[in-house]
């Protein structure tokens, strides 16, 4: 009898580890994607999966003519075509997933999402740049009295000295910050250009406008903090909880922007990276050197943005306008 107990317990071991196993493969299946993608995936399937059920269309397996209507849809409500694609991708994602072929692959649909993004067009909206002229406005309208005013000044100095998206600033530990003489070394520990998390490392100086060394120690002594995240949100009585999310950065720019008499419509959290390339550009900094901070991979991207910073200088009506 005991025999028999044991074997059955066996089975039951078997069965669990078997079922771990498949959740450990699920979610290296998910892990394909970051984070920010798999929750913007979900958002955007659960309104399709609304809209089918409000216009009487099933929503696994989608028909290609249901996919046609939801762009018609996504048109007629002003969505850009840049964030139409990203709802037939998370609708392909999630046929994918269940193992269907996806009704995005099919030619009405990709015919449907051309004529969309020709009506729409397909330059995305850029942030306006907080170069360091806007940036020592903006930094002034922090209130250091106060430990949410020194933690915004803190985030937006890094933020900018670093040129650093939204969700690496965010994302940010102690431990990924040394603090030396120039200024500060720090680890990216993951980005959007490094899925992967192989890491890379960046200086951001001190400054003489900025103060970036200064502006982090006297964040860390207000906090109290000494290791992990370096951001926090921070409640209404001034006590710290959980890391700091991509959106309230984004928040915190628009806010200060609009203190510093900006109008905070033209800023994002990324105005704070692109604030930082154009002022170097603009600063008659090489290619390479910004690149050593942004982390471009590519190019163009940063020769865009110093074409941009220098449109008036050497201008080719310079000697007779």
């Amino acid at each position: 009898m005991n025999d028999v107990v044991t074997f059955e317990h066996s089975l039951v071991d078997e069965d669990i580890a078997y079922a771990m196993r498949v959740e450990k493969a699920k979610e290296l299946i998910s892990n394909r994607h970051s984070k920010a993608t798999r929750e913007a995936y979900a958002s955007d399937w659960s309104l399709f999966q609304t809209w089918c059920k409000g216009n009487k269309f099933k929503a696994l397996p989608a028909s290609a003519e249901s996919v046609v209507m939801f762009i018609e849809y996504l048109v007629d409500i002003e969505f850009k075509a840049s964030t139409i694609g990203r709802k037939l991708a998370a609708i392909k994602y999630e046929h994918s997933k269940a193992g269907i072929n996806s009704p995005t692959d099919l030619e009405p649909v990709k015919a449907a999402y051309a004529g969309a993004k020709r009506m729409k067009g397909t330059k995305p909206k850029q942030a306006a740049p907080l170069t360091i002229d806007l940036m020592v406005k903006i930094l002034e309208t922090c209130d250091t009295k106060k430990i949410r005013g020194i933690r915004d000044k803190a985030i937006l100095a890094i933020g900018f000295g670093g040129a650093l998206r939204r969700a690496e600033l965010a994302n940010l530990t102690v431990k990924d910050i040394q603090i030396t003489e120039s200024g500060l070394m720090v680890d990216i520990r993951k980005s959007k250009t490094d899925q992967e998390g192989k890491g890379q490392r960046i200086a951001i100086l001190q400054g003489n406008n900025v103060q970036v060394k200064t502006l982090y120690k006297q964040w860390l002594r207000a906090s109290g903090i000494k290791s992990g995240y370096v951001f926090r949100g921070i409640d209404r009585k001034g006590k710290l909880n959980k890391n700091i999310t991509p959106k309230q950065i984004y928040n915190i720019v628009k806010s200060k922007a609009s203190l510093a008499g900006l109008d905070p419509a033209q800023f994002s959290g990324h105005s704070l990276r692109a604030g930082f390339i154009t002022s170097a550009a603009q600063n008659d900094a090489d290619v390479f050197s910004i690149m050593d901070v942004s982390r471009h991979k590519n190019m163009n991207t940063v020769r865009q943005y110093v074409r941009n910073a220098n449109l008036f200088k050497k201008h080719a009506g310079s000697e007779f306008m």
